[in-house]
Formats: C-alpha cells, structure tokens, sequence
C-alpha cells in the first residue's frame, strides 16, 4: 500500500470508528468525550455581523424604543458553563491534563511492580485490569480506535483488513507498544511466525514487562520448535504477572521437555 493510500485509509477508518462504535474491549465513542462540532457565536461577529456594521445602535433598542442603561437591563448576563461549574463545586472546574508518555510509562512501572508483589490472583485481579486499560489507551484516542477496529476485524477473521489498519497504525504511532503487540497476534494467526517474532521484540522494546507480549513470545518461539527460548519467555512473563494460569501450565510442560530430558 502506498503512503497516500495508507493515509487516506487512516482518516477513514478513524471517522469510521467515531461514528459505528467500539470494538473489541474498548470503550464507545461518547464515552470518550468526543467535542461536538463549534458554531459561530453570533454575538462576536458571527454570521449577520457584517449588516449591523457602521450602525448606531447605542441609544436605542431595535424597535426604536430607548435603550436601557447596561445596569438597568432585567436579569443578570447569562453566566459561562466554566463558571456554573465553579459554583455547583465551590472550586474552579478544570478538565485533568492527558497524561503525556511519561507519566504513563511511569504508573505502568508501579503497577508491574505491585503486581509482581501480589499475595494472590484476588488481590492480582484489579492490577492486571489497570495495567490493561493503560494498554488500551495510548493518549491518543485515533490510535485506540484503530486498534480496537483491527481487533474487531480479527474477530471476523478478516485478517487482511486487520493488517492494513495495525500497519497504519504503527507508522502513525510507533511508539505503541499495543500496536506492535496486535499486529504480532495478526501475523501469528496468518502463520507468519518470523513477522509475529520482530514485531513481539518491538512491543517488547517499548514495554519490556507487557506479560501478554512475553506470553506470546513464548508462543511463537514453541510454534517454531525453539523450545528452550520459548521457556525463557514464559518465565519472564510469570515473573511480571504470576498469575498467569495458561502460561503457568505451559511452563512446567516444556520445563518437563527441556531441562527434564536428562534425568
């Protein structure tokens, strides 16, 4: 696909998402906070403000009766949302700040730790359940859709269309941990393994503990017979999230195969 393409493919796919809903895991586009479209303000030279110019309407109202001093007018000026906010909340109403990379990669590093330190999978379950909704959500709302729509397409089967979005995806986002990491998941299930591996290790690159990442590692190294790199992966994983049943159970199963052989 050719760059123009590819970028055009991007903007329709975004507008698609914004407008038929979520995909898989994520949230809905009003959920999201979407701004709705702005009209022009009337009273600050919006439309028509060109045919009152040159006017003297300062003495009298629009039907030639005199004009009421400001002051004397009925009622107050309407006030602003921003100030009804601070009123209802005694405080001023301010929108929270997105958090930039750094902040994510650093509450990400907090929850990795704290769920490397969890007494059990009850006390593990809202941490992984964190650490999750900080993969699904990059900053950028565009790169979360996309990725929901490719997994939604995956879903379906349609493997090519998948590929197509998640390799926009990753030239709009390199950064993405979760973008590199879904489309390794479309290359595996196309059977590419060698694809599915070099996009793993970039998922990996920018997230080193993604447990789903290093679980599937381990994957793609047993499908291609590397049995003993395949155990690294999963004890690296279990090492970030010990309470990875599945995983678990494929470990002590090539742990069985591979150090076991001698015995």
């Amino acid at each position: 696909m050719t760059e123009t393409k590819r970028h055009w493919l991007v903007l329709f796919l975004a507008a698609t998402v914004l407008t038929v809903g979520p995909g898989i895991g994520r949230a809905a586009a009003q959920d999201l906070d979407i701004p709705s479209l702005e009209f022009p303000d009337l009273d600050k030279g919006g439309l028509g403000a060109d045919d009152l110019e040159g006017e003297d309407l300062e003495g009298e109202d629009l039907d030639g009766m005199p004009r009421l001093p400001p002051d004397e007018r009925e009622g107050p000026p309407p006030r602003s949302t921003e100030e009804s906010k601070q009123d209802r909340l005694g405080q001023p109403a301010e929108e929270p700040a997105p958090l930039t990379l750094a902040d994510r990669s650093k509450r990400l590093e907090q929850l990795y730790d704290r769920l490397g330190a969890a007494s059990d999978s009850k006390a593990a379950e809202p941490l992984v359940k964190a650490i999750q909704d900080a993969w699904n959500h990059s900053g950028t709302e565009t790169v979360d859709l996309l990725i929901s729509r490719a997994a939604q397409f995956a879903k379906e089967t349609d493997f090519d269309l998948a590929m197509e979005i998640l390799d926009a995806t990753v030239e709009i986002a390199p950064e993405s941990a979760e973008a590199w990491h879904q489309r390794a998941v479309i290359n595996f299930m196309r059977q590419d393994y060698q694809s599915a591996l070099a996009d793993l290790r970039r998922a990996l690159s920018r997230d080193e503990r993604h447990f789903e990442a290093l679980n599937n590692l381990g994957v793609v190294f047993e499908a291609m017979g590397e049995k003993k790199a395949a155990l690294q992966a999963y004890r690296k994983a279990l090492k970030v999230n010990p309470f990875l049943d599945t995983t678990r159970d494929s470990e002590e199963k090539l742990s069985r195969e591979v150090e076991g052989q001698g015995i």
